[in-house]
């Protein structure tokens, strides 16, 4: 792992929410004397994605940090379309349902992110 990646993977965790690439960027910057492109965030976020260390919510078009130490497993994340607020959910169950129904159709998952709207019992 490089450094910028460390870099870029301890403000996830300092995050604590999901962002963009240019909030990161915003953040990384804020702490560096040599100023990352654009370009190398959305590299490194990539990296990160496939590494199975970042997950993409493809609806907020934000990054988020992921601590699943599986190599097959699902995130699901409800999102709450009034407030913003993001959750994600635990359930091996429904994991091992995705794993055994793409293994039917012929696929092997690495991960995956499920995302569920709605409203948030806050909201």
């Amino acid at each position: 792992m490089t450094s910028v990646r460390r870099e870029i993977a301890a403000q996830l965790v300092e995050l604590k929410e999901p962002k963009t690439a240019y909030q990161i960027l915003g953040a990384v910057n804020k702490k560096r004397k040599t100023k990352l492109s654009a370009i190398s965030i959305y590299r490194t976020l990539d990296f990160l994605i496939e590494a199975g260390v970042v997950l993409k919510l493809e609806s907020k078009n934000a990054f988020e940090l992921c601590l699943g130490g599986k190599s097959e497993h699902s995130h699901l994340m409800m999102v709450c379309d009034k407030c913003g607020n993001v959750q994600e959910i635990e359930d091996d169950a429904l994991s091992k349902t995705l794993v055994k129904t793409a293994k039917k159709h012929g696929h092997k998952l690495k991960h995956n992110v499920l995302e569920l709207h709605g409203v948030c019992r806050s909201c």
